[in-house]
């Protein structure tokens, strides 16, 4: 059981990494708030069929609900808002990489929470994750010609916002792990985050925009709402459900490290998508990324 839970951890990697490539147009010509908002409804009606259709799952008790729904405003609400700001001034590659960040938080949030012990090897875990995301920061001049690669926006505004999804992924993850020992179904957890996030988005969106909020939507391509949808469902439904599965079935640290492959997935992704062959350095520093995610989790 542990190894279908590693090919989770990893399929769950491979997820994310391909519905990033497909909000970056999206998230560009819509902003984010806007973007996500529809992203997340996509993504909540999905899985609502889908409970439906399968039926016979235990409703979590009032102490786990509250639990999935504060992982849900803090992990996706806000966490998601910050990813997907980061990913329409950075890039999908960039962000991806800021993003894998999460891992050492966790493990620092897990040292403070849970009084873990750690080792020599944790802490040069840490610095190799930090040094990966410094390097691709430094030789972001490198990082190719194409569009999705320029930056969108202030920078500085994109490198804050990476790392502050970072943070609430991680204490979004936290928050939900009691819940997920206890045996909630992960397709159920999910839905019960995403539909947070989606009313919070939509409420945020409708105090921005009042009535006027559909219209925002009205000169929305079919190409544009096929990338926004496919994102959510990709990355978000089938994605987040495999993460959450993967830490019921898995250790949590092993599943934590094939998770944040992201940044090395997405370099032939990218490749494939744009046609411009990846920097050595951006292959370098998404490695010193995983190696050092490896390290943070040799504990478990």
């Amino acid at each position: 059981m542990e190894t279908l839970g590693y090919l989770a951890a990893l399929a769950a990697a491979a997820s994310w990494a391909f519905s990033s490539l497909l909000t970056v147009g999206p998230v560009r010509a819509l902003g984010t708030i806007t973007f996500n908002t529809l992203r997340m409804a996509s993504v909540a009606l999905m899985l609502t069929l889908f409970l439906l259709v399968q039926q016979g799952n235990a409703i979590p008790d009032t102490h786990h609900l509250i639990q999935l729904a504060l992982s849900g405003f803090i992990g996706i609400y806000l966490g998601d808002t910050f990813l997907f700001g980061s990913v329409k001034r950075l890039g999908p590659r960039m962000a991806g990489l800021l993003f894998a960040a999460n891992a050492p938080i966790s493990f620092l949030i897990g040292m403070m929470w849970f009084d873990e012990s750690y080792s020599i090897t944790n802490v040069l875990g840490l610095l190799l994750v930090i040094a990966g995301v410094a390097l691709a920061l430094a030789f972001r001049a490198q990082s190719g010609k194409h569009a999705w690669e320029q930056p969108f926006g202030k920078v500085s505004s994109g490198i804050a916002a990476g790392l502050l999804a970072a943070l609430c992924q991680s204490v979004g993850t936290f928050i939900a792990l009691d819940a997920m020992v206890a045996g909630t179904d992960p397709v159920l957890a999910t839905a019960t985050r995403v539909w947070i996030a989606a009313i919070f988005l939509f409420l945020t969106l409708w105090a921005r925009n009042g009535r006027k909020v559909f219209a925002l939507y009205s000169g929305l391509s079919l190409n544009v709402a096929a990338r926004i949808v496919g994102s959510g469902v990709i990355g978000m439904g089938v994605g987040m459900s495999l993460l959450l599965w993967a830490i019921k079935t898995a250790p949590v640290g092993t599943v934590a490290t094939l998770s944040a492959t992201t940044p090395i997935i997405l370099l032939p992704m990218v490749w494939w998508m744009t046609k411009e062959r990846p920097r050595a350095v951006s292959l370098w520093a998404a490695t010193a990324v995983v190696i050092g995610v490896g390290l943070v989790f040799s504990h478990t």
